[in-house]
């Protein structure tokens, strides 16, 4: 039994691509509150508008989207990884990125709860960073 796809492989593929920038959206937390907590950011003005109250309000809506946009992208990574295993798992170095990939997103999901309840001692951001060099390495040797 022979099934064509090519169709099939285009459609995982944009659910990848889809949750590339879910994900780099969710990331976003990350420097802008590296951007508060610079001392330098007090005195810093463009023209007449102070820096640190642009980034203040650019933090509480990233705050506010960094969960849904991040349970988001990881729900079309395990739709888009639950696809490319149905098609056929070959060991390459594409597959086995992925698969730790995904695997290091159900830790970072994991310490995401533990970050909200305040018990993660910094494995978060840890997983996150792990998490963005093998998606990375993924996405481009996809």
């Amino acid at each position: 039994m022979s099934q064509d796809f090519r169709h099939y492989k285009g459609t995982f593929k944009q659910l990848g691509s889809i949750s590339r920038i879910g994900f780099f959206a969710a990331l976003a937390i990350y420097p802008v509150f590296w951007l508060l907590k610079q001392k330098q950011l007090k005195t810093l003005q463009l023209g007449q508008i102070q820096i640190k109250p642009l980034v203040q309000s650019i933090a509480k809506i990233v705050r506010k989207w960094h969960v849904p946009v991040a349970l988001l992208s990881a729900g079309i990574v395990f739709l888009h990884s639950f696809l490319a295993l149905i098609r056929g798992f070959k060991v390459n170095f594409t597959y086995l990125s992925g698969i730790g990939a995904v695997i290091v997103l159900l830790f970072l999901m994991v310490m995401g709860v533990n970050r909200f309840k305040r018990t993660d001692r910094n494995w978060h951001l840890k997983f996150a960073i792990a998490f963005l060099v093998l998606f990375m390495l993924h996405a481009t040797f996809a």
